[in-house]
Parts: C-alpha cells; sequence; structure tokens
C-alpha cells in the first residue's frame, strides 16, 4: 500500500497494536482507530456498562499515545450491535469523546454511520451527541454503486447534505472533516477488475471534489468480506492498485481540486491542479462516448495501466481517463463551477415539483433501475411486475435534509385482472418509515391517480434513495407507472 502512494489505512487489531504500529511507521503510514467494545455477546452498545467503557477507550488511546491520533465510535453504527438505538449511540460517544479528551486533548473522534445513514445520525445529534465528535465518517456503498447508471449528483451531494445536518443539529460543528471510511466494490458477479478500477477512480475524485477529507477504499487486500482488495489473495495487484499509484503520481497525495465541468455539456470533468501540471479526470455517461477535442497538445494516462500518450483529443467513455496539462479554458470553466451544486439533468433548486414520466423522461425525479417499457391503454407506462419494489431519488438540489412538506402524486394502473398494491416508505425525520397503510391499484380498466401528503421528509439518500413503492414480492407488484410527480407544500 505504501508503494501505492497510501499514506492512511483506518482500522487495525487491536490485539497486535505494537507490532502494527512499528510496521506502519515503518513505511510511512499513519493509522486511524475503531473504539468498539462489548461486555457481551452478541455484541451490543456498552450503555450498561460505560465505566468499562470509559476505560476500554483510556486504554486504546494510551497504548497508541503520539501514534493513533483519529478514532471513530464504532463500526457502521447500528450495524454489529444489538441496540440500534441513536440515543444508546449518542451515549457511548460522549462517554469515548470525554475519555479520549481526558486521556489527550489532541485525539480526533469520529462521529459514525452505516452507508449514509444521517436519519441516524440526526437523532444521535438529538440524543446527546452533539458537540462530542470532532469529525464524521460514512460509507457510500450504495450510493458509489449508482453512479455507472449515472447517479454522480447524488453521490456528490453526501457532503452538503451532511452540511445541512451539521448545521441543523449542531452549528458550531457546521465544518468539521468528513471522512469516507469505507466505499468499496468486489470483483466477481459480472465486475470485472477493470471495472472495480474505473469505480475506485471515481469515488476517489468525486470524493475530494465534494470536500471529503480522506476516501479510504475497502480494502487493502482481499479478506474475509470477498475480492474486495486492491490486491487478491494470491498477492497480485489488481488495476485498482494501478489506478490508486497513478492517481497519486498525477494528482499528488493531497490533491488540490479546482473545480467540476461538464464537456460538451454532457460529459462529467473534475479538474485538479497535479503535482506537475494541471489534471482533468473526466468520463462519459453509461453507454455513451463521445470525442473531445481541446485544441491544444495534452497527455492521455489511463489510470489503470498507467500508461501516458501525447494527443489533441480523446474519445470519452465510462471508463475514467486523466489528462494532464489541461487547457487553460477548460480550466477556468472548471474554476467558475466550483461552488456551484452538481446538476443532475437540469437545475432544480428553485423548482416547485419535480417528476418522472414513463418511459423515461427523468426531470428532477429518477427511478432506480432500468425498468421495462410497455404500452397500456395506448399509453407509455413502466411495468413494474418484474420487482417488489420500485424506488425514487429526488434530485438533492430540490430537496435534500429539509423537513419541507411534499405531496407525491403517482398515476397508477394494474396490468391485468390480478390485484396490486404497495407501502409507501421514505426517509423521515424518525428513519425510514411507512406512510401506515397498503395502497391497492384499483383495476385495469382505466389509469388512477393516487397523492399523499409527506409532513416529516427527511431525504438523506441512506441507500442512494429516498422513497419506494414497497409490493412486498412480484405477487403484489403487477401494475405500472404513467407519471410520479413532487411538489413542495
Amino acid at each position: 500500500m505504501a508503494a501505492a502512494g497510501i499514506k492512511w489505512v483506518r482500522g487495525f487489531d487491536q490485539g497486535r497494536t505494537a507490532s502494527t504500529l512499528a510496521a506502519a511507521s515503518a513505511n510511512g503510514v499513519e493509522l486511524s482507530g475503531i473504539l468498539a467494545f462489548s461486555t457481551v455477546s452478541p455484541q451490543t452498545f456498552p450503555v450498561d456498562d460505560l465505566p468499562a467503557w470509559r476505560a476500554y477507550v483510556t486504554g486504546s488511546l494510551n497504548d497508541t499515545r503520539d501514534k493513533v491520533h483519529f478514532w471513530e465510535v464504532w463500526n457502521e453504527p447500528p450495524n454489529f450491535t444489538e441496540n440500534k438505538s441513536p440515543a444508546a449511540y449518542a451515549t457511548i460517544v460522549a462517554a469515548a469523546y470525554e475519555a479520549a479528551k481526558a486521556a489527550d486533548p489532541s485525539v480526533q473522534i469520529g462521529l459514525a454511520a452505516q452507508s449514509v445513514n444521517l436519519n441516524f445520525l440526526a437523532q444521535a445529534l438529538d440524543a446527546g451527541a452533539a458537540d462530542h465528535f470532532d469529525y464524521v465518517t460514512v460509507h457510500p456503498y450504495e450510493t458509489m454503486g449508482l453512479v455507472e447508471f449515472g447517479w454522480e449528483a447524488e453521490y456528490m451531494s453526501i457532503v452538503p447534505t451532511i452540511r445541512k445536518l451539521l448545521a441543523d443539529k449542531n452549528p458550531a460543528k457546521r465544518d468539521v472533516p468528513v471522512w469516507f471510511t469505507e466505499v468499496g466494490e468486489p470483483v466477481g458477479n459480472g465486475v470485472t477488475p477493470e471495472h472495480q478500477a474505473d469505480t475506485l477512480v471515481k469515488a476517489f475524485v468525486m470524493g475530494i471534489a465534494q470536500g471529503v477529507t480522506r476516501v479510504h477504499w475497502f480494502e487493502p487486500l482481499d479478506g474475509d468480506s470477498g475480492p474486495f482488495g486492491l490486491v487478491d489473495s494470491s498477492g497480485n495487484e489488481r488495476p485498482s492498485y494501478v489506478a490508486v499509484r497513478t492517481l497519486t503520481e498525477q494528482l499528488g497525495e493531497k490533491p488540490l481540486y479546482l473545480g467540476w465541468l461538464l464537456l460538451n455539456d454532457l460529459h462529467h470533468g473534475f479538474v485538479f491542479q497535479g503535482k506537475m501540471s494541471t489534471v482533468l479526470v473526466g468520463w462519459a455517461p453509461p453507454g455513451q462516448s463521445a470525442n473531445l477535442d481541446f485544441g491544444a497538445s495534452a497527455s492521455l494516462v489511463d489510470p489503470k495501466n498507467g500508461v501516458a500518450s501525447p494527443a489533441t483529443a480523446v474519445t470519452l467513455t465510462s471508463s475514467p481517463l486523466l489528462i494532464v496539462n489541461v487547457p487553460a479554458e477548460l480550466v477556468a470553466r472548471a474554476r467558475s463551477n466550483a461552488g456551484s451544486p452538481f446538476p443532475w439533468g437540469g437545475d432544480y433548486a428553485q423548482a416547485a415539483s419535480v417528476s418522472f414520466t414513463a418511459p423515461s423522461t427523468e426531470s428532477g425525479l429518477h427511478p432506480l433501475g432500468a425498468g421495462r417499457a410497455i404500452t397500456l391503454g395506448g399509453d407509455p407506462a413502466r411495468d413494474q411486475s418484474g420487482a417488489p419494489a420500485q424506488s425514487f431519488t429526488v434530485d438533492p438540489n430540490f430537496l435534500s435534509y429539509g423537513a419541507t412538506p411534499i405531496r407525491i402524486t403517482a398515476v397508477l394502473r394494474r396490468n391485468g385482472a390480478d390485484s396490486a398494491g404497495f407501502n409507501l416508505k421514505y426517509e423521515s425525520t424518525s428513519g425510514w418509515k411507512g406512510t401506515g397503510s397498503w395502497y391497492n391499484v384499483p383495476g385495469d380498466d382505466q389509469w388512477y391517480t393516487q397523492s399523499w401528503t409527506i409532513t416529516d421528509p427527511q431525504f438523506v439518500g441512506k441507500w442512494g434513495y429516498n422513497f419506494s413503492f414497497d409490493s412486498d414480492s412480484t405477487d403484489h407488484s403487477k401494475y405500472s407507472i404513467r407519471s410520479v410527480t413532487i411538489a413542495k407544500q
């Protein structure tokens, strides 16, 4: 990992602290730790034994004094604990923070969450975690997994949404660092090593672009979680390993982000001040390619092999490329966009409503999955019968985190005589919840309009989406959608 330019490793075996610290020091690598301890099995947040928890925190810091300066509280809460309560998590966060600062005031304590579970963090902050942390960590696996379908804007909204959360619940901590302490993709099941490398480049580039302090890829070496590694179980370097090394060589150890732009008004480009010159990392939306003529001599670098070649034009695909020595005009455009929200097919920041219209018109509202386009009653429709649920994401510039009341309106029709229906479930101020009643699509003789008023939305994209028509199984999903609209109330 050190040879690839990696300077930080998150998590280590505290049963072998001394040897791990020695190896890290010998290779110029810093470690960050995870505070997780329980006196019972299966483990749980140790709210019933806070003296033992505080002693564990103090002992961990004493064992690593002057060597490990960053510790996040728990791994992916509320995962890996029997007690799922945000209040219980808040209790151990506050106790850990107080014990850590008493042992070493310079140590930094991280507030953690599974996926991008900001609803959980909001409740934990209300319950006593406020002012008891120095940085925030999330694990955006699911959100990153949607980028290959063209959902870059949702990934790019993670840090801005965290800033909204902190401004609301703990203003004094609004600008604390944000770390992605896990993000990754396993090879296999249709994912090639080359695809994994493409995902890694996009995860790092867009993480840095939105202001993430550190991005930790899961993981260095294949382990018991599967083939996630930059290096496989036989010690062979994957293209993702080469990609990390190439990014470090070209962008430097602490990349300086300059801004984003849409190449040919469509294709993603992120510009950095690299080690020797400006560097643009660019790619095309899924299933598309484009010829980009930048009218000047530059160097193209494929991050998967590190090979550079001179060129004045490039064919962009969904696999990212590095363009070194970016033309000044592109750099200027990128700088002008640096502080602007990342677009997703339009600007919906001031829109009163967003909508999806079958088969594929997305105006600020995006259905998850490809769906099946059909014609029903002479109208284009999206057939839902092949999946137990249909999830949607709202453009984060239209609505993210804020609890603005909304009205969701769907135009639906059964595919045949069989009954069909679903529960509307959504991200709320109290977490993922349903509206409380099952909706039966009335019939197959016409299109039916159904509306729901939601007074407590809190759309944060925990799994990359905000609400779902959940039919439980394909036994109940034999219906089609003509349109869905969300209007602010």
